[in-house]
């Protein structure tokens, strides 16, 4: 059944666990816009449409600022001692920041290690928040994320089809119980159960509700959740979701924090009936939850034309002005872009190099012993190995020469920043 959340005011007197740290500036910390706070790590599945099936689609980091209904959070940052910044994208509702996902809990801990994160981010009226956060295994170091819940639809008392799901009937969702789930022994909040449906657009149409807002939600005591037939609609595709999460939750200052272990099923299914609404539902469902790296927000997963490619170059400040008298003048490259501190040199209509100096700008730092090697394909090798040695100023690195482990003609030179260039043409018999 739902749960009714107990207000933050009621709680009160439980703040004082947030003191033990004996840091007044935060255990005074009282923001007048944030929900709740969470980082955690989660687990994705896809589910079959025979329910006993699932596959791994990713394991996952991520980390969410909820902010309250008319307040307004930005410029949110994660830091953590072993990882880059981490920015959230700013949104009226919920700031989100993703790392990378990954096939193994081991790759995704090896780059998102558990330990102290640190929210900073900016309320209204230009006030400054820095909450910090732990993540933490079992006293073992075994994982703490849950076993997948598994999916079962039914309607009027016997489970359904995911293929054949009658628009005109109340759908439940259930799932299998969250055994690794239990309740809060601070009080704040028992471990969570969301349960999410969402059109073929990825568009979320109902929500089992979150914590923190004085509204219902489901803890892991709940097993299921009924739809409402009016949100159904004959032959369209329909998604849901069921999360089971393990958390760790307390105050700072009045700031509620969870860290999160979590595990998701994704389930797709499809009403009966002639389609009536004209929705255009695409192949293959739009991405309605980061987790579903195998949607996207497009309908499908094919992969964008790729326009042109440009490998960039990094120089320090001496260096640069060499290098773009090299493909300049030398190479006699027409530059398509030309600013202070970054040239871009065309090669043909869909492939450019460009020459960076070393400035705040650049995203990387020269390195004098670069392992980067550009190769210029010509079915003119030769041509262009007259030419370069007749050109001042290039070194050659490599003559002309027919490569014995693969079937290229090539020659190697060096440019001002120590990268080399290739030449080379491929033979064929």
């Amino acid at each position: 059944m739902f749960k009714k959340w107990v207000t933050a005011l009621s709680l009160l007197p439980l703040l004082a666990c947030a003191e033990q740290s004996g840091d007044d500036a935060v255990s005074d910390l009282n923001s007048s816009d944030t929900q709740f706070l969470v980082v955690g790590k989660t687990a994705n599945y896809r589910q079959n449409a025979e329910k006993s099936r699932q596959e791994m689609i990713n394991y996952h980091f991520f980390a969410e600022i909820f902010v309250k209904e008319g307040g307004a959070v930005h410029s949110g940052t994660l830091n953590h001692a072993a990882i880059d910044t981490m920015n959230f994208h700013d949104h009226p509702s919920v700031l989100e920041t993703h790392g990378g996902r990954y096939d193994y809990e081991a790759d995704l801990d090896a780059l998102y290690p558990d330990g102290d994160y640190h929210f900073t981010y900016t309320e209204t009226g230009g006030n400054v928040f820095e909450i910090p956060m732990n993540l933490s295994k079992k006293s073992d170091g075994k994982t703490r994320i849950p076993a997948s819940p598994v999916i079962t639809l039914t309607q009027d008392g016997g489970v359904v089809d995911a293929a054949n799901i009658d628009p005109d009937m109340d759908l439940n969702i259930s799932w299998t119980p969250f055994t690794e789930g239990g309740a809060d022994e601070n009080g704040f909040v028992d471990d969570l159960v969301f349960a999410v449906v969402g059109n073929c657009l990825g568009e979320k149409i109902s929500h089992s509700g979150v914590p923190f807002g004085g509204g219902a939600h489901l803890t892991y005591a709940d097993t299921d959740v009924t739809i409402s037939a009016d949100l159904l609609f004959p032959d369209e595709v329909f998604q849901v979701s069921v999360e089971h999460a393990v958390m760790d939750t307390n105050y700072v200052g009045n700031v509620p924090t969870i860290a999160t272990y979590a595990s998701t099923a994704f389930l797709d299914f499809h009403t009966s009936g002639d389609d009536q609404r004209g929705l255009q539902c695409p192949p293959l469902p739009m991405q309605m939850d980061k987790g579903q790296t195998d949607r996207s927000l497009t309908g499908t997963m094919d992969l964008p034309k790729i326009d042109e490619q440009i490998t960039m170059l990094y120089y320090s400040a001496d260096d640069f002005d060499k290098a773009v008298r090299f493909y300049g003048d030398a190479l006699k490259l027409s530059a398509t872009y030309d600013d202070e501190w970054v040239k871009i040199y065309k090669l043909n209509d869909g492939a450019f190099i460009g020459v960076v100096k070393d400035t705040e700008n650049g995203f990387h730092k020269p390195n004098p012993d670069s392992a980067v090697m550009v190769s210029i394909v010509s079915k003119n090798v030769d041509e262009w190995y007259g030419a370069i040695l007749n050109a001042k100023n290039i070194k050659i690195e490599k003559e002309i020469y027919d490569n014995q482990s693969a079937p290229i003609r090539a020659f190697l030179i060096r440019d001002p920043g120590g990268y080399t260039v290739e030449f080379f043409q491929w033979v064929t018999e």
